[in-house]
């Protein structure tokens, strides 16, 4: 006799981070915060990333991603280097763009390799 296979379907993407706010607020985290907020916002980004692209690629892509501010609607997020940071902005900028409009048709997202961002911080001290 052959057993029925029951196939579980993902939540849709927008009932994920739709149900998100309300997990957050139960943690009460300051969303208003902008180093919270960009780890929130990269938090919903990653998932819907690995479910479009596969954990596979999401984990050879995005597994060093850190998230580190959101300044003037722009989502700041660290890579280990700059061919990293490149190489996400030649080939997954338009998706993840796209996949950020859905969360807030404002912001944007750049990515900065570590040594690009501790470059900078010597000039500021």
């Amino acid at each position: 006799m052959k057993k029925s296979r029951v196939i579980k379907r993902k939540p849709n993407l927008k009932a994920r981070w739709v149900q998100r706010p309300e997990s957050f607020r139960a943690k009460n985290l300051n969303l208003a915060h902008p180093v919270v907020k960009a780890s929130y916002i990269w938090d919903i980004l990653s998932d819907q990333l690995c479910d479009v692209l596969g954990s596979t690629i999401h984990h050879q892509c995005f597994k060093n991603v850190k998230p580190l501010v959101i300044s003037h609607n722009v989502l700041i997020l660290e890579v280990s280097n700059h061919f990293s940071a490149q190489w996400i902005h030649t080939h997954h900028q338009e998706l993840i763009d796209l996949l950020l409009s859905a969360i807030d048709n404002r912001m944007s997202t750049f990515f900065i390799s570590q040594s690009e961002r501790l470059h900078a911080t010597e000039f500021q001290i």
